[in-house]
């Protein structure tokens, strides 16, 4: 594979975290078609990792979108024209990572107008989007060395670890009652596994619902 500084540093970083992370290798040349198609510069580290990586996964939690390949989505499958006709959610942001309760990590290019640029999350148990105030680069290094665990602390149940160990890369799990309702309690919640993109679809659809 092709050297790159960069990636190196990330690597290493990556290696010194404390978490499990899991890195899926990429092929760099479709790498490089998918950042030229998304408008993103392959030099920095959104694109550097879209180059050298089909996703990466922090505690079996967080998904690093990455490059398309036969067994993961990558960056140009989430932000398809197709998909942000589908989801109007979607319009206006990058999506670039997400989680195995639906939750979406996106970059706000002109959907607020606030927080331009910055990481956003799509949050499961609200069904609002809410300002990291963080970069792309920012948000990496956070869910590599930072306090995932404190931002999810109300949103995993006890047995969350295990649950995750043996969940594929593109699914995550439909919690009923949802995580926006009174009615959830975590640790007794039913707990379905589904595709990603299944669960990101309700959630969305739940959001026009209550807006009307």
């Amino acid at each position: 594979m092709q050297e790159n500084k960069l990636w190196n540093d990330l690597k290493n970083m990556f290696q010194d975290s404390k978490k499990d992370i899991h890195i899926y290798e990429g092929n760099y040349t479709i790498g490089n078609i998918e950042t030229e198609k998304n408008g993103i510069n392959s030099n920095s580290v959104l694109g550097v990792i879209i180059s050298f990586t089909s996703g990466i996964c922090i505690d079996n939690w967080i998904r690093i979108v990455g490059q398309q390949c036969d067994n993961r989505n990558g960056i140009s499958y989430y932000n398809s024209i197709e998909m942000k006709q589908m989801h109007l959610e979607l319009s206006d942001m990058l999506l670039v990572a997400y989680d195995v309760i639906g939750g979406v990590f996106a970059i706000n290019r002109g959907k607020f107008a606030e927080g331009a640029k910055k990481v956003w999350y799509f949050a499961p148990d609200t069904l609002e989007w809410e300002c990291l105030e963080m970069s792309y680069s920012e948000f990496i290094a956070w869910v590599a060395q930072g306090d995932t665990d404190e931002f999810y602390n109300s949103m995993r149940w006890n047995q969350w670890q295990e649950d995750c160990k043996n969940i594929d890369f593109d699914k995550s799990f439909l919690i009923y009652p949802f995580l926006w309702s009174r009615e959830c309690e975590i640790n007794h919640a039913t707990k379905k596994v589904v595709p990603f993109s299944e669960l990101m679809s309700i959630n969305f659809e739940y959001v026009k619902t209550i807006n009307g």
